[in-house]
C-alpha cells in the first residue's frame, strides 16, 4: 500500500536537500531544467511565496519550496515525477552523491506507490 504522499514527498524533498541541492534549486540551471520541463512558472511561485513565512528561513525556505513543487508534479503530473526527479538528479550530478542516496529516492518513489519497474526505468540513465 502507498505510503502517505504528503509524507513520502517530504521525505524525498529532504533527502535531496541533505545531499547540497539547495544551490542548484535557486540557480540558472535549475531555472533552465524548470523551463525544459515546463514547471519554471511554478518554481518560481513557490520559491516566492515561502518569502513571506517567517518560520521558514535559510534551506527551510528552499526544502518548503520543492517539496510544494514535488507535491504540485506529484498532484497534476504523477506519471512523470520519477522522470522529473531523475532528471533533476541528473542535471545537478555534478559530484558523486552518497552511494544510498539514490536508492532511497527510489525507495521514496516505491513507497509512494510507483511500481519498482517504473522507478528503474525512469532512472536508468542516471545509473549508467
Amino acid at each position: 500500500m502507498p505510503q502517505d504522499p504528503h509524507k513520502a514527498l517530504r521525505l524525498i524533498a529532504d533527502h535531496m536537500i541533505r545531499q547540497g541541492m539547495g544551490d542548484y534549486l535557486v540557480s540558472g540551471k535549475f531555472s533552465r531544467f524548470c523551463r525544459e520541463h515546463d514547471i519554471a512558472e511554478i518554481w518560481g511561485g513557490l520559491l516566492g511565496s515561502t518569502d513571506g513565512k517567517p518560520e521558514l528561513y535559510g534551506s527551510d525556505v528552499i526544502r518548503n519550496a520543492f517539496f510544494l513543487l514535488l507535491k504540485h508534479i506529484y498532484s497534476g503530473r504523477r506519471a512523470e515525477l520519477p522522470g522529473i526527479i531523475a532528471g533533476i538528479l541528473a542535471d545537478y550530478a555534478k559530484k558523486m552523491p552518497d552511494p544510498s542516496f539514490v536508492p532511497a529516492i527510489k525507495q521514496d518513489l516505491i513507497n509512494l506507490g510507483y511500481s519498482m519497474e517504473d522507478v528503474e526505468d525512469s532512472f536508468k540513465t542516471l545509473i549508467g
